[in-house]
């Protein structure tokens, strides 16, 4: 990440291309080659925005770590930690919110914000510690879904489950040594699935807060999935639930 002047690179065509058509960004320099250029200028107007031509070595120097597909933004960040929008979701009938306990991969982070999109998630919550800032992987990961998927930090998980519940949420935690499967429950109309580190699941704290800890039906071959692949498969059951 660009911390200058509250800055960071995105990189990557589906990624700039899903950045630059966010109106909640505000963007500093477009930075690729003539060709890829033209190409964006076929699919978006970019005519406000600085633009900087580079050969793909240079784009290389730039972006070193990534694949950047000769093209990268440097903009503002998109998490916030103004809770605004997570009141106006508490007030829906139905709804589902994620919350991330102690996640700090942002590959993992940035694919679970892409099926959450891909689902029906109305928000992701992060805590302020612990938790991935936006960096150029986790927006790459989510291949273009953080634009559209309000992630929101807060500062304390345990106050925020209990405001939710307020809400009329029901607080579920995903967690490997849980003894009821997720096939055995039926969802209410507002959900909080809670995910935790792979392994450990959520801390024990956040245990205690939850309503029910679930584990999914798995064989004894594997210990855990990534908690990224757990998270998809446990967001689309609640997805399939009656409307």
């Amino acid at each position: 990440m660009t911390k200058n002047h509250n800055l960071m690179k995105i990189y990557g065509t589906h990624a700039v291309l899903a950045a630059l058509q966010n109106k909640r960004r505000a963007h500093k320099e477009l930075i690729t080659t003539q060709y890829i250029l033209n190409e964006v200028k076929q699919i978006l107007d970019i005519s406000n925005i600085k633009t900087s031509i580079k050969t793909p070595k240079e784009l290389d120097i730039l972006c070193p770590n990534g694949v950047h597909q000769n093209i990268i933004l440097l903009t503002s960040p998109i998490i916030t930690a103004d809770t605004t929008c997570l009141k106006t979701i508490t007030q829906k009938e139905y709804s589902v919110i994620i919350a991330l306990d102690q996640v700090t991969d942002p590959q993992n982070v940035g694919a679970i914000i892409r099926s959450a999109l891909a689902f029906g998630v109305d928000a992701i919550l992060l805590p302020e510690h612990n938790s991935p800032d936006e960096t150029p992987a986790l927006v790459k990961a989510s291949s273009g879904a953080i634009e559209k998927m309000p992630v929101i930090k807060i500062k304390n998980l345990s106050n925020t489950m209990k405001m939710l519940k307020e809400h009329g949420y029901w607080v579920i935690g995903l967690d490997s040594n849980a003894r009821t499967t997720i096939d055995k429950i039926s969802f209410d109309k507002k959900i909080v699935l809670i995910f935790g580190s792979e392994g450990k699941g959520p801390r024990r704290l956040t245990q205690e807060n939850c309503d029910l800890l679930i584990k999914l039906p798995t064989t004894d071959l594997v210990e855990s999935l990534n908690v990224s692949n757990a998270a998809s498969i446990a967001m689309y059951e609640v997805f399939k639930r009656p409307k």
